[in-house]
């Protein structure tokens, strides 16, 4: 089988594609049966030389989000040359809050600066959420990270859900790196400063901090999330973005891991950033949600409200050895099992089911 992975992230935003693109593409070229290849949104709708010989090859057409402008009508071109196309995406775009950086882009159709440079244009109509409805009436199915998310959208396509697998190599290079003190951390994209704000988590962190010398948090990512905590300069740390293959390094230097989430969009997020936690040994904390349903027997999670994040931060701080001990147990076992390579059938069965319904029909 030969898939071709068509990724909408660009170099600055770089996250999306490596999970459901890149890391997959890698797995499956690996088994030496089959064959992915992975091109740019930009070459498949403008259907360049590069996009039309990769995907004139393929069994299965793997698109990235944006499903909108002239992807619209490349997914009905190579649709009607008999390819099965495949739309993939890991965000509740209608669920999104206002917090959220690209919002305004999804919802109410602004174009960022670039864009509006190349098309002379300030707003797409209808808005990037519509045509994205109309791209999953048009694909053959779709697959996501998040079951709640798969859910939500059956009544447009068939949906699969499709777990984030981890390309364990890249972590297990790394043992904690020395440091003084314990460092609680967290690391994130421009999506999560409601849930920040909405777990309950901030004011607990700020409490418990402030309580003990020996503590710092780590912000990775997000410098609103950063700001946004009131803690002196020497309590907190801020990480910019790196690249992901460099994330494993960063993440190295966590002794606590924090997962907060809160309200609907959250709700349909990957399990990503906690399986990342159980692969480097991490003791981990949560919200106690739909997101992480399946890895409650291997951290503490926590119902949102201040005072039990800071029960929750207390206690592991507390016997923090007893639960670094329990992080390379089973935690660590159960992130090993989700290693890529070791589920590459799996993501390999979906599309051939896929493949099959299209064409018995």
């Amino acid at each position: 089988m030969n898939i071709v992975y068509v990724y909408a992230d660009s170099k600055l935003e770089w996250n999306c594609a490596e999970w459901r693109c890149v890391i997959p593409a890698k797995a499956i070229q690996k088994t030496g049966r089959n064959s992915a290849e992975l091109i740019d949104i930009a070459s498949f709708a403008t259907n360049s030389k590069e996009a039309q010989m990769a995907c004139s090859s393929a069994d299965v057409i793997v698109v990235q989000r944006n499903l909108f402008g002239a992807v619209l009508s490349m997914i009905q071109r190579w649709k009607a040359r008999d390819k099965v196309v495949v739309a993939d995406f890991d965000d509740a775009y209608d669920l999104m809050p206002p917090t959220v950086k690209s919002y305004s882009f999804w919802i109410e159709g602004n174009l960022p600066p670039e864009a509006e440079k190349l098309t002379n244009e300030k707003k797409m109509v209808p808005p990037p959420l519509t045509q994205f409805k109309w791209g999953l009436r048009l694909v053959h199915a779709a697959t996501m990270p998040s079951k709640v998310l798969a859910e939500d959208w059956r009544a447009y396509t068939e949906t699969y859900y499709l777990p984030n697998y981890l390309d364990t190599e890249r972590y297990l290079n790394y043992s904690p790196t020395p440091h003084d003190g314990i460092i609680i951390g967290w690391g994130g994209s421009l999506s999560h400063l409601q849930s920040f704000r909405d777990s309950g988590l901030m004011p607990a962190l700020v409490k418990v901090i402030n309580s003990r010398q020996n503590v710092r948090l780590m912000i990775c990512g997000d410098p609103r999330v950063y700001e946004s905590i009131p803690l002196e300069e020497g309590k907190k740390i801020f990480q910019k973005w790196v690249p992901p293959l460099e994330w494993p390094r960063i993440l190295s230097y966590f002794d606590i891991g924090l997962a907060p989430l809160a309200g609907e969009y959250d709700n349909r997020r990957s399990w990503i950033k906690v399986m990342e936690y159980m692969l480097m040994k991490i003791p981990w904390i949560a919200s106690d949600c739909k997101a992480y349903t399946d890895l409650r027997p291997y951290g503490l999670m926590v119902k949102n409200a201040e005072e039990n994040w800071e029960f929750a931060l207390s206690d592991m701080l507390d016997r923090y050895v007893d639960y670094k001990y329990e992080a390379g147990g089973e935690p660590y076992l159960y992130a090993i099992g989700q290693d890529v390579n070791e589920n590459v059938d799996r993501i390999l069965g979906i599309y051939s089911t896929i493949q099959r319904k299209v064409f018995s029909n």
